[in-house]
C-alpha cells in the first residue's frame, strides 16, 4: 500500500495558487461575458480562497506509480472550490461543473499537441500493457492512499486496458469538504482529459453515482464514451457536448 500524507503541499501552496491564477486568466474572458466583470472578479477571489483553504488538506501519495493520481486530486480540489464558491451565491452544481469544464478544456489544450500524442503512446505502449497485464494476472486489488484499484486487460476488440475502481479519494476529499452533491461532477473531468489525451475512455459507471465501483476502460482510437447514473449529471454532460458540438471545440487527440 503506497501511503499518502496530509499537509504536503503547505510549503507548495504559493506554486499551487500561482497555477491556478494561470487557468483563472484563461477563464477571465469568458466569466466576464457571462456573469459581468464585476461579479466575475469578485468570484475569481471568492473560490481562490476557497481553494487555498483546501490546499492543506489535499492527499499526497507516495511513490511514483501515484503521480497520476497525485494530479487528480489536485484538479479535484480546484473543482471542488469553484463549486463551494459559486453556491454561495446560488449557482448549481451543474453550472459550476459547466465552468470547470471549460476551465480543464482550456488548460489542457496549452499541453503541446507532441507532449500529448506522447502521452498517449505511452499509456498504450507494450510496456505498460505488459505491466498492467501483470498486474491482472495477480487478481487482487492495490491501495494507493485512499484509492482501491484492480486492473483489468482487454481481451478482443472490448477495450485495450481497464481500472476498477473500488475505493476513490477523489470522492473522499470531496465528501469531506462538503461537496458530496458536486461529486458526481467531478468524476466527469475525466471526458476532457480522454479528449485531450487520446484515452478512447468509456466508462457508464462511478462510486459517486451509487454504483459499487468505477468502471475505467481504455480503447486506443476510440472516442470518449463516458456517462453517468445520476440523472442530472447526465443531463449536465448532454447539454454541454451539444453545445460543444455546435461551437466544434472537442479537439480530436
Amino acid at each position: 500500500m503506497a501511503s499518502q500524507i496530509i499537509g504536503y503541499y503547505n510549503s507548495r501552496k504559493q506554486k499551487l495558487l500561482e497555477d491556478f491564477d494561470k487557468t483563472s486568466e484563461l477563464m477571465k474572458d469568458r466569466l466576464s461575458d457571462r456573469y459581468g466583470k464585476e461579479f466575475a472578479s469578485k468570484l475569481h477571489l471568492e473560490v481562490r480562497q476557497e481553494y487555498e483553504e483546501l490546499i492543506p488538506d489535499i492527499p499526497y501519495i507516495k511513490g511514483l506509480r501515484a503521480k497520476l493520481l497525485n494530479i487528480f486530486l489536485i484538479i479535484t480540489a480546484q473543482e471542488l472550490a469553484t463549486y463551494k464558491g459559486m453556491k454561495k451565491h446560488g449557482l448549481s452544481a451543474a453550472e459550476a461543473w459547466e465552468i470547470c469544464h471549460q476551465a480543464l478544456r482550456l488548460r489542457l489544450a496549452q499541453i503541446p499537441r507532441w507532449k500529448r500524442w506522447l502521452l498517449k503512446q505511452i499509456v498504450f505502449s507494450p510496456l505498460v500493457k505488459k505491466i498492467i497485464a501483470t498486474r491482472a494476472r495477480k487478481q487482487q486489488k492495490y491501495r494507493f492512499g485512499e484509492f482501491e484499484i484492480e486492473y483489468l486487460i482487454g481481451k478482443g476488440n472490448d477495450f485495450d486496458l481497464g481500472v476498477n475502481y473500488s475505493q476513490c479519494g477523489n470522492l473522499r476529499f470531496a465528501i469531506e469538504h462538503g461537496g458530496e452533491e458536486f461529486a458526481p461532477y467531478i468524476c466527469m473531468s475525466d471526458i476532457a482529459l480522454s479528449d485531450a489525451l487520446g484515452w478512447g475512455l468509456i466508462r457508464t459507471q462511478t462510486l459517486a453515482d451509487g454504483c459499487d465501483y468505477c468502471d475505467f476502460r481504455l480503447k486506443k482510437g476510440a472516442a470518449t464514451q463516458i456517462s453517468s447514473q445520476t440523472p442530472q449529471v447526465q443531463q449536465a454532460i448532454e447539454t454541454i457536448r451539444d453545445k460543444e458540438e455546435k461551437k466544434g471545440m472537442v479537439e480530436n487527440a
